[in-house]
């Protein structure tokens, strides 16, 4: 007669999904209880396609916040009865938490204003991205073998250098190639001090990061403020309007799409594009096979002839433009000018983003995009007349959901086998 035991990750990740279950259960029964004792009856809100054709839906708050509450304990009982795949228990995870936010916004949102749909998630779109340069360069980085900290320090120099060359030059263009240089600089003294030397890679991007800190804030006193010429950048076009003069304009009156997809700007299409095209190489092509063989099974790489420690540098180089890309964003992206430390600590939310993404572009676009919605979320709030949550609450928001979800909520996420581990030709 023979036993079975079931593993110590097979029994961890069962516990994960059980205490998931029963938190969406409690979630759901509080916003109920909630609903009950403090909506007031009869009240409604409006969600408006407020871009396009100007129309929308009103519904009985009472009822949208019962019905997604209990929308939200069924699933989480589906989630505690029994373990179910990681692609499962994120769709049903994903699933409950949106019927809480839409039943939470429903509460939230001031009666006779309404949600704006079609604005909401234009900007989740648009502000998701510094989140997603951040988390592919991150993904790179990582999937070759090191750690890179210190995109807040490449946020920033992208930032800096985007504003000085665009207002040097008079073009974005020559702003976004400065930022993109920049960034590769930052990181090829990164990429070098982790191969040529097998530094701590955690310290060292700190140490990068407070760099930036201080050489960006250095230069902004001493050139920008003496010279307010050297601040003002231009942006670059949304692309709209290209659409309507060759007679495509109609796609921006799309309901929801047109909007979302069809009246952006480049940062926009060059995000999507990076994380597809990176999606393929690296699961497609022999680059990307080479790019993870170093990074899970370095000493195995080498066997087989690769030269570990020149791939990890120019891999890391590399990814230093999508940082400095995303560095514009704050500025170049947004028409606005330089100030100091103005990326904010999204630098280490690129990082939980990735982490979130389980270290796969496309995985990293579905995490960014929701860090996005967060953002967009806030700033909505923010101006909505009549808004019952401080504004000091919205600011932590980002965060907050950072926190949530690398504490595991989604699951646990295994990095590279490599990563951060400094190799030697010939270890084993």
């Amino acid at each position: 007669m023979s036993t079975t035991t079931a593993s110590p990750a097979v029994t961890a990740e069962a516990v994960r999904h059980n205490v998931a279950g029963v938190v969406l259960i409690v979630l759901g029964i509080g916003l109920g209880v909630l609903g009950l004792l403090f909506v007031e009856g009869g009240r409604t809100t409006t969600f408006r396609l407020d871009q396009t054709v100007e129309s929308g839906w009103t519904v009985d708050t009472l009822t949208i916040v019962l019905v997604l509450s209990v929308v939200t304990v069924v699933l989480g009982g589906v989630l505690a009865a029994r373990p179910l795949s990681r692609r499962a228990h994120g769709a049903i995870v994903g699933i409950a938490v949106a019927a809480l936010v839409i039943a939470a916004l429903s509460w939230v949102v001031t009666p006779g204003v309404g949600f704006p749909v079609e604005f909401v998630l234009a900007s989740t779109l648009f502000l998701a991205l510094p989140f997603i340069f951040g988390a592919l360069s991150g993904v790179v980085c990582e999937r070759s073998g090191v750690i890179n900290l210190g995109i807040e320090g490449q946020f920033l120099a992208g930032a800096f250098t985007a504003v000085l060359f665009s207002s040097i030059t008079g073009s974005p263009y020559a702003g976004i190639l400065a930022a993109v240089i920049s960034g590769m600089l930052s990181t090829l003294l990164l990429a070098w001090l982790a191969t040529r030397f097998e530094v701590n890679q955690l310290v060292t991007g700190v140490i990068l990061n407070l760099l930036a800190l201080g050489l960006t804030g250095f230069l902004f006193e001493r050139l920008m403020r003496m010279d307010h010429s050297l601040n003002q950048p231009s942006t670059v076009p949304r692309i709209g309007g290209f659409l309507h003069d060759i007679g495509l304009g109609f796609l921006t009156d799309i309901p929801v799409l047109g909007p979302v997809l069809f009246d952006q700007n480049l940062f926009v299409y060059v995000a999507l594009a990076c994380v597809f095209g990176l999606s393929y190489l690296l699961f497609q092509t022999r680059w990307g096979l080479r790019t993870r063989a170093v990074g899970e099974h370095p000493a195995a790489a080498d066997a087989a002839g690769i030269d570990v420690n020149r791939l990890r540098f120019w891999n890391v180089t590399c990814a230093g433009a999508l940082s400095g890309f995303g560095g514009a964003f704050f500025t170049i992206a947004n028409n606005v000018t330089f100030s100091k430390n103005m990326t904010a600590a999204l630098g280490f939310v690129a990082l939980a983003v990735m982490i979130v993404g389980r270290w796969k572009p496309v995985g990293a676009l579905l995490a960014a995009l929701l860090f996005g919605f967060s953002s967009a979320l806030q700033r909505f709030l923010n101006t909505m007349p009549g808004n019952p949550i401080p504004t000091e609450f919205l600011g932590m928001l980002p965060y907050i959901v950072t926190l949530v979800v690398v504490a595991g909520f989604i699951g646990k996420a295994v990095a590279p086998a490599a990563d951060g581990i400094p190799y030697r030709p010939g270890d084993k």
